[in-house]
């Protein structure tokens, strides 16, 4: 296939960053190469727009994204929002104020229009998830008011983990779609994400189909965790990194090299060129 035909959209963490959290400089060149070839190129991440801005530096995309694990569609290129999806407030500050309650040091984030709203005290914020969010604003819950929300991102400490997750079981489903984030940037650590319940990855990559610059187009998609899932079995051809958990491989056309070893690199010099 050539660029012309196709558009790519790519996971960051453990996808197209490295385990520092960094595009490789021959990533880099890969997608400048396609761009410039008339490819489409985009990312598909949980990461808010400027948070990812911050890791990605001038990378360019040419077609909008997936951010916010799919709660939103952004274009980079405008710096504004397209089709989004929103967490139902009613349903869920109440089980955000238990939680704070139960879980002492809860890390406790809210997605927004205004960026990353921190509702927990910085002196007490877990230092690897405050370091990977940021800018963030710092805040609490009850001064959010009634604004929008697109995902909210919990993270509790090793002994509070269980309080914290039977919590979230009792609600899930009614008020939110509960997924699970991880990365390796800086060290191994596993999240928790509240969604919309009609919002993915997925739902916001078949939003995209219908978009003029991507019409008839066929669609790669790249990732490794959990919060792909639906983003690749949207997506005409699914590629996982060797570095993909199991459960991801298994849903993938191709598996290639892993995200330390130029993923995306391999996707588009060699996968795309030869199918």
């Amino acid at each position: 296939m050539t660029p012309q035909q196709t558009a790519l959209f790519t996971d960051l963490d453990g996808t197209l960053f490295n385990s520092e959290g960094k595009v490789s400089a021959e990533n880099r060149a890969a997608i400048d190469e396609y761009i410039a070839a008339g490819g489409m190129f985009a990312i598909a991440t949980g990461r808010e727009p400027r948070n990812a801005l911050g890791f990605l530096g001038q990378l360019p995309t040419s077609a909008p994204s997936i951010v916010l694990n799919g709660s939103s569609v952004y274009d980079f290129s405008t710096g504004t929002y397209g089709a989004g999806w929103h967490l139902d407030r009613a349903k869920l500050d109440p089980i955000l104020r238990r939680l704070q309650t139960a879980v002492p040091n809860l890390d406790l984030q809210l997605y927004t229009k205004r960026g990353i709203l921190y509702c927990t005290p910085e002196a007490l914020a877990q230092p690897q998830m405050l370091r990977l969010h940021r800018p963030c604003i710092f805040t609490e819950l009850d001064a959010v008011g009634e604004e929008d929300v697109f995902k909210c991102v919990l993270f509790a400490p090793p002994e509070q983990e269980a309080a914290m997750a039977e919590i979230l079981r009792q609600a899930e489903g009614d008020a939110y779609r509960h997924v699970l984030g991880t990365t390796d940037v800086g060290g191994k650590i596993t999240y928790h994400e509240l969604l919309p319940t009609d919002a993915s990855k997925g739902t916001a990559l078949r939003s995209l189909r219908s978009h003029p610059m991507l019409a008839g187009r066929t669609f790669f998609a790249a990732g490794d965790y959990w919060n792909d899932y639906e983003l690749l079995r949207e997506a005409d051809i699914a590629v996982a990194p060797a570095n993909a958990i199991d459960e991801i491989k298994a849903i993938c056309a191709y598996t290639v090299v892993s995200n330390n070893d130029h993923a995306i690199r391999h996707i588009l010099r060699e996968l795309m060129p030869r199918l």
